[in-house]
Order: C-alpha cells, then structure tokens, then sequence
C-alpha cells in the first residue's frame, strides 16, 4: 500500500515514481547494494541462481544508483574503446558547478576526510594527471558549465560546450549536475529530452557520465515544488540509459537550510578562518557544497573500483512485478516512481478507445497498477521523443477502457485513493498509422 508524501516527484521513457507507506524508499535489492563508498556485493545475487539479464531499476532512495553487472558491463565496454584518460573527468552543469567551491579543494592540501579517509586514493588516483597541462580535473575551469545555463545550453552551437570541453581534456567520466535553470512549469518537458541528449552525446564520445540529482530550492514556492518532479526526470533518464547516478536532493535533505545560501539556490561551503569546502567532520559536513564535494568523490570512488579495477558488482535490484499487460499489470511499488519503456515492444494492444477520450489510441500499451493507502494528489507525466506519441490513462479498479476517468498527452494530475486504480500508456493512432516508441513515465505524489 502507498501513503502520500509530502513531496515526490516524476521523470521519461516510462517513468512512474511512488512513495512507500512509512516515506521511507522501499527495499530496493535482493541483497544490499551499497549506497556509500565501501565495497559492494556479488553479482550474482546469492546461490547459484543466474542473475536475470536486462537493464535494473534505479529505485527512489539511495545515495548512489547500483553499479550492478549489467551497468558494470554497458560502461565497461565503452571505455574499452575510449579515448578518454581514465584518470580524467569534465564538470558539466551551471553555476553550482562553476562555483569555485566544487572540487577545487581536492587538487590542495585543505581536506579534513574526517569519517571518508578511505576515498583518498581515489583522490590521488584523479589528481595524479593534468586534465589540460596545467590543471588537474579538479581544479580546471570547465567549457561545459556557465552561471545561468539552462540543460540545452551545453548543447547549443557547432562545436557545443561540450565537444568543446571533451576535445580540450580527452576524460573518461563526466560529473554532470543540470536543471536548477530549468526548474519552472514550462522548462520540465524539454529538461529531459535535452539531459537525455547529454548524455547520449557523452556515451558516443566513450564518456562515462555520472548524473547529479538537483539540490533543494527554497526561494519561491513553485520552485520548491518542481524540484522532486525535476529530480523524478533524473533519476528516470539515468535508468534508461543505464547510467551511474547520485542523490544530492536526499544527502541535502536532513540539513535544515538544505545546505544553500541565502539566495534559497546555491550551495554554501563551510567557513571558520577561510573557507573549506573538502572539510568533511560534522561542521562541515553542515553545508551544501561540502556534501556535494564528498558524494561526487564517492561517485568517483565507485567508478574506479569498478569499471576501471574490476570490483565485483553490486546485487541487482529487484525487478518490477508484473508484465506491462492488462492480466499482469506492473505493479507501482512507491512514490516516487520512474520506468522507461518501449512500446514497440509491447506485447498488448487491447484498449483502442477510452471512455474518458474518444482518441484513437489503437496502438500498443503498457499497463500499470497503483495501490493508494490514503486520498493522494498525483502528477504523471509521460515523455516521448518526435515521432512517438504515447498517451496516459487513469483508470478505476479494475482497470479497463471502460473505467477511465482521465486522459492527457503529456501531464496528468488526478486526486484519487484510497483504493486501487489503474494507469496505462497508450500508443496515439494518427491519420498516418500508431506512433509507438520509446518513452518515460514518472509519477509523483504532490502537494
């Protein structure tokens, strides 16, 4: 059962995203993929049973995405043809990423490991070689990150910012946090096409990236409010492309001022006699940039150990009950919840016309069911790319054409629960035939 949390958030292929009963994220492996620096476990997961195969799910909740066998091997294959220094990454972002405070401290002598001694040699490892014969990776000025950029910015013009910024360094990795300049009503959509082509443009180039989940915003309620959506699109676009990711959102969570200036944006460094960004005891651990500082680091330490030093995976997540078909919906275990999907490779087409839309929606769908503890406000969003056109469908117990009380082609929010209820996502037939393909479904619960 799912009980209402206070603030969730949705992402793109089919992205759906829940909160558990407690607010607390839902178990998320088999075994216990590690979310901080320390080693994980087998790849196995346990016995002799052969781990399934496939892409995993990214759940809502951990500090670090699972580098289990299949990502382990998708990235490991990449760099294999790479031209990237694996002792190199670029910053990609805006100006919570030109801000002086990030990384720069890694490259001096002003660190304080406190509990976290244990990444140094990852910090040596990194720091070793010039990113640009002058600087290290931590302390270069990237070309791929500038005080106002928005998430298409990076891509804009011939070369883009970060062909620019790839050609100039050759890394291997990629540290990239986007969307604080994006985070308005109108800036959602277009947010995750453009980080979803951010990250294909990094893969092409044999660049591993290392996604960031948004910081809190406290300057304007509306702000406040699309983050977790905003965040929802992240974690949705890592799962579909499979890609390493960290949660500052959650490691800035328990601060009371969320680790940020006065400006409600920007994260703040520690100060005491000057200021120390890599101070990682308890004071400084108190402020944003410090805590940035030390979940890349961690971020850093897990792709080294294994991609780069062969470490054995971490377990797979446990995959998502449930077949995508009216008999045997996928089952949405909590709030927030993100899944991408494909329905060219949806195996049902059984819903032509819903009784909340006369829309010929005639082409395959994918189908999922929702168990609500309590009333809940949810936005679903679904996301696609030019040429596929996939619709959502909100739907009573039990779920079917017939029971459908809501339909948009984009942004859906509906009050419903307690109770079951039913979502589809359905394949648009237009005057020249369906229009399936790839998208992302994200569901949030919302204020």
């Amino acid at each position: 059962m799912i009980a209402k949390r206070p603030a969730c958030a949705l992402p793109f292929v089919l992205l759906l995203a829940a909160c558990s009963v407690d607010g607390q994220s839902s178990s998320p492996t088999d075994g216990s993929a590690s979310g901080s620096g320390s080693g994980g476990g087998g790849g196995s997961g346990g016995g002799s049973v052969p781990e399934p195969s496939g892409p995993i799910r990214y759940p809502h909740g951990l500090r670090h995405s699972p580098l289990s066998k299949t990502v382990v091997e998708r990235w490991k294959g990449i760099l294999a043809t790479s031209p990237g220094r694996p002792t190199v990454f670029a910053k990609v972002g805006d100006s919570n990423t030109v801000n002086t405070g990030f990384l720069t401290c890694f490259g001096g002598n002003d660190i304080q490991w406190g509990a976290s001694a244990a990444l140094e040699p990852t910090r040596a490892f990194f720091g070793k070689d010039l990113a640009d014969g002058a600087k290290t990776s931590f302390e270069r000025t990237t070309l791929a990150a500038k005080v106002g950029w928005s998430s298409g910015a990076v891509l804009a013009g011939d070369p883009s910012p970060i062909d620019q910024e790839l050609a100039a360094i050759t890394p291997a990795f990629a540290v990239v946090l986007l969307g604080t300049n994006d985070t308005y009503p109108q800036g959602v959509e277009p947010f995750a096409g453009n980080l979803l082509g951010v990250v294909d443009a990094l893969a092409a180039a044999g660049v591993v990236p290392l996604l960031t989940t948004l910081p809190q915003r406290d300057d304007t309620d509306e702000a406040r409010a699309l983050v977790p959506e905003m965040n929802a699109v992240v974690r949705a676009v890592a799962q579909a492309r499979q890609a390493p990711l960290m949660d500052l959102f959650g490691a800035l969570a328990e601060l009371s001022d969320y680790g940020l200036v006065g400006d409600g944006i920007h994260l703040q460094s520690f100060a005491q006699g000057g200021v120390h960004a890599c101070w990682f005891d308890a004071a400084g651990l108190g402020e944003g940039m410090n805590r940035r500082n030390l979940l890349t680091m961690e971020a850093l330490d897990r792709v080294r150990r294994f991609l780069l030093e062969g470490e054995a995976p971490e377990p797979r997540p446990k995959d998502l009950a449930g077949e995508g078909s009216w008999e045997s919906p996928f089952e949405i275990d909590a709030l927030p919840f993100v899944d991408d999907r494909d329905t060219t490779a949806s195996k049902t087409s059984v819903a032509n016309e819903y009784a909340c839309s006369p829309v010929d929606e005639g082409g395959a769908e994918v189908v999922y069911r929702i168990n609500l503890k309590e009333p809940t406000n949810l936005r679903i969003r679904v996301f696609d790319a030019a040429g596929v056109d996939i619709d959502v469908h909100f739907m009573d117990d039990p779920g079917g054409a017939a029971a459908c009380v809501a339909r948009a082609d984009k942004v859906l929010d509906v009050s419903a629960g307690p109770g079951t209820y039913w979502i589809s996502a359905d394949t648009y037939v237009s005057a020249s035939g369906p229009l399936p393909g790839p998208y992302l479904l994200t569901v949030v619960a919302i204020d």
